[in-house]
């Protein structure tokens, strides 16, 4: 795709004006751009898509204006305005259009409300990255930053929403007003936002620039966001040092939206699951994501709206720090959480299994100018790059990490950066080789596996790129290295290290008996010892629990990945797993639980009833230890590992599990209470164990659902039924009643559903032309989430229906060629250690 105007000519403000009509969906808009030119220029090239363009001219004088011809290349999302003569310095564009307020959760777009059973229209955008063009033509591209003044002609009885407060209001005829925005600071396309709907709002009671902004019949659900919001907001003031900038944060829930959360500048939008909070319906673990996703959007801010990438290279600049720092914001306001704990499994260990796969990418994507956040790229820019965030922090110490981000955001404050403009900070304030590190880790795919075995009192350390499929790869990683040595006496100690070459030896000493790599799991790379008798000393420490949580948790986890990559065998893994059996961290037991499931998914007999039987037996111990209800004040982990269990064992058929839940499940039907933290779960295990009768209650439920939460949790439970006349029930249902935004909720459950895998992929098969039309995001997590498990043993049909089907700009290719992979792994698993 060709992108925006030649170099030389960049915007300085636009001043836009848009007349919505709800009604009917659509919108006039005119946009009058302030452009300066280096040299002179005869044309100007605008980004467009969708938009009918009325008229073109070039302000003169007063109000006079020359009009100029314009051609739009629709492929290219391109409008090119002929200029009457070559014109250098300022200059000012004006343009008239048309739009459609589309459904496609991208620009500027309709989403919609019920009250009292009538459906009531709103319009809101989504920009992120490149789809400001839907709604003015403009040049959109992140390092094209400017002013931006925004006027709204809006029904008297609506709201209008934008960036900044409102300047001024006042009556425009016939029913209508026009609301005039304050000017922007300087800042790019994809952050600029505006909203049309009946809205409601109240600000924070400690900090009055907050504001939540909720639609009709939610606001008990806007206290907890609002609170925290504040407080996050607090949080990246005093950790970055720098004010924040603009008058106004509103965090505004909207019912149809395709991501989780958009930082627009000074008007957040949320998923109404990740800002409102019911304490009959919310969870610990969405209460935490909740969080988590508020201060994740808080600290954009800074990292993307203050300081932005200059191209969508670095587009991890933002996406990297916003996760380090969310995560970062939870932890300092609820230490009790074991939030980095949670980071760890939900962040570091799925980012590194993507980033197993031959088909990777780096952190710093090459040639981003239109790169898009999918599921293939998101777990290496959110997840990888916090994950790096946290090993490099981990090697400077958090007062050098800190005074090198402050200088970095001072420096370059409203201006756009690249990588090395970080490095450049961080390496100043520290002291230490910061680029030469950072370079190797953002600009190469892939991860490192460090082989272990130790000679006397030597330790012999060599790396290769760690990936399941084993594809040569000569990639070496300068990797900050943290030994913990096990001496003989009893006593430990911390060895650090810098291995920047292919091999390493490092004395550790005669008196050492043993030694864990990655103490803390700080390092993201994968160990495997080529040492029995060291393997034996750890599996002894971790049965002993003289490993802490987090190495015995990072110990499985590196021999799980192993596993996949046919360097253990499972009998082996099954083995291994005995020094765990008196495991009780959640942390630990919820990724070995994990893992097992994995494997009875995978595998077919007998090594799948080996897997199948420990996890069943193990997952229903657990559930009879902690049964199904939660006692007060339970750590948040223990909360999350009791939800996993009971889902996990209804699907084994878990003896133990099923008794629990078939009478929660009853109670729940009767309408008495149940803790939000098994909700979900209750109903997982009554449809798989009620079938029809849960089916039918389910979906009177979602009819009377008022609660996202409650609809996802309903959602997911329509993914657990056993028999295959529900399961074809529930797929019809989400076709035809399950909105655009939630159909991958109970897809993804299929597919993981042992009774509905074998359905999954004749039923892809069958719907692409009801797919076809949601949005791409929301299609890949179904492609994702159906090709890796309920393609095994049809690889080869898989493979050759999408290398028919699928142009290779199809925005969801990406997201096929890791799902074949992925699929490819599993396949090489199965047939790898299938039935002999």
């Amino acid at each position: 795709m060709t992108e925006n105007a030649p170099s030389d000519v960049h915007p300085t403000h636009y001043r836009i004006e848009l007349t919505p009509d709800l009604s009917r969906l659509d919108f006039f808009g005119r946009v009058r751009i302030s452009c300066f030119a280096e040299a002179p220029a005869q044309k100007i090239n605008l980004n467009i898509l969708d938009l009918a363009v009325k008229r073109c001219a070039l302000a003169t004088e007063g109000d006079a204006a020359i009009t100029c011809p314009y051609h739009v290349d629709p492929e290219a999302e391109r409008l090119g305005i002929e200029l009457p003569e070559a014109l250098e310095g300022e200059f000012e564009i004006q343009i008239d259009y048309y739009g459609d307020i589309n459904r496609s959760m991208a620009g500027f777009y309709r989403s919609q409300y019920t009250m009292n059973g009538r459906i009531h229209p709103i319009a809101v955008t989504q920009f992120q990255e490149s789809d400001a063009r839907r709604a003015f033509p403009c040049m959109d591209q992140p390092g094209c930053k400017a002013f931006f003044e925004v006027a709204l002609t809006v029904d008297e009885t609506l709201q209008a929403i934008s960036n900044m407060p409102v300047r001024s209001q006042s009556s425009a005829g016939e029913g209508k007003k026009t609301v005039r925005f304050e000017k922007t600071p300087r800042m790019s396309t994809y952050l600029l936002f505006f909203g049309v709907g009946d809205f409601e709002s109240r600000p924070g009671e400690n900090d009055k620039r907050v504001r939540v902004v909720w639609l009709p019949g939610m606001a008990e659900e806007t206290a907890y966001g609002l609170e925290f919001g504040q407080k996050a907001l607090d949080y990246c003031e005093s950790t970055f040092g720098i004010p924040y900038p603009l008058p106004k944060l509103d965090l505004i829930a909207v019912p149809d939206f395709a991501f989780g959360a958009m930082e627009n500048w000074g008007a957040i939008t949320f998923r109404e699951n990740l800002l409102l909070y019911n304490p009959a319906i919310t969870s610990a673990e969405s209460e935490e994501r909740i969080c988590e996703v508020i201060a994740h959007e808080i600290v954009h801010q800074w990292f993307g709206n203050l300081v932005t990438p200059s191209d969508w290279a670095y587009l991890w600049l933002n996406e990297s720090f916003a996760t380090y720092f969310g995560f970062g914001a939870v932890a300092h306001y609820h230490p009790d959480w074991q939030i980095w704990e949670h980071f760890l499994a939900t962040e570091t260990e799925p980012a590194m299994a993507r980033d197993a796969l031959t088909d990777t990418s780096a952190i710093e994507i090459s040639g981003g100018s239109h790169v898009v956040i999918n599921s293939s790229t998101a777990p290496i820019i959110y997840s990888k790059g916090g994950s790096i965030l946290r090993q490099i922090r981990s090697y400077l110490n958090e007062e050098a990490f800190q005074a090198g981000l402050r200088k970095y955001l001072t420096r370059h404050a409203y201006s756009c950066t690249v990588s090395r403009d970080l490095w450049t900070a961080l390496e100043s304030a520290s002291g230490q080789p910061v680029s030469r590190i950072m370079e190797t880790w953002v600009e190469t795919p892939g991860h490192p596996l460090l082989v272990a075995r130790r000679e006397n009192d030597r330790l012999i350390l060599r790396q290769k790129r760690f990936s399941y499929l084993h594809r040569p790869d000569s990639a070496i990683w300068p990797i900050p290295l943290l030994i913990r040595i096990f001496d003989a006496d009893g006593t430990s100690r911390l060895l650090t290290e810098m291995m920047d070459t292919a091999e390493m030896e490092i004395q550790i000493g005669e008196q050492a008996s043993g030694y864990k790599i990655n103490d803390g799991q700080s390092g993201f790379y994968r160990v495997a010892y080529d040492d029995p008798a060291n393997v034996e000393t750890l599996c002894r420490l971790a049965e002993q629990n003289k490993l802490t949580a987090v190495d015995r948790w990072g110990y499985e986890s590196d021999v799980y990945a192993l596993v996949k990559a046919r360097q253990y065998s499972i009998d082996q893994y099954l083995k291994f797993l005995s020094a765990y059996r008196q495991e009780r961290h959640s942390l630990v037991l919820s990724g070995i639980f994990g893992h097992l499931f994995e494997l009875f998914l995978i595998l077919k007999a007998p090594e799948r009833d080996k897997a199948a039987h420990l996890a069943r037996q193990w997952v229903g111990e657990t559930a009879h230890r902690l049964g199904i209800t939660p006692a007060g004040n339970e750590p948040h982990g223990l909360l999350r590992l009791r939800r996993q269990v009971l889902h996990l064992g209804a699907f084994l058929d878990s003896p133990e599990v099923k008794p629990l839940g078939v009478e929660a499940f009853g109670r729940l039907m009767e309408s008495t209470p149940v803790s939000p933290d098994v909700r979900q779960a209750v109903m997982q295990i009554g449809a798989w164990t009620s079938g029809k009768t849960a089916f039918n209650w389910l979906v009177r439920q979602m009819g009377l659902a008022s609660s996202e939460q409650d609809r996802i949790n309903i959602l997911t439970a329509l993914g657990c039924f056993r028999e295959t006349e529900v399961i074809e029930k529930a797929l019809d249902y989400i076709l035809t009643n399950t909105p655009d935004r939630n159909k991958f909720i109970p897809v993804s459950q299929m597919s993981r559903n042992p009774r509905a895998v074998s359905l999954m992929w004749d039923w892809y098969i069958g719907h692409q032309e009801d797919l076809a039309g949601i949005h791409p995001i929301i299609r890949e997590r179904i492609i994702g989430a159906i090709v890796p498990t309920c393609g095994l043993d049809r690889f080869e049909e898989v493979k050759a229906h999408f290398d028919t089907h699928l142009s290779k700009t199809d925005p969801t290719a990406p997201v096929v060629r890791m799902a074949l992979e992925k699929l490819e792994i599993n396949q090489m698993i199965r047939d790898t250690y299938g039935e002999k």
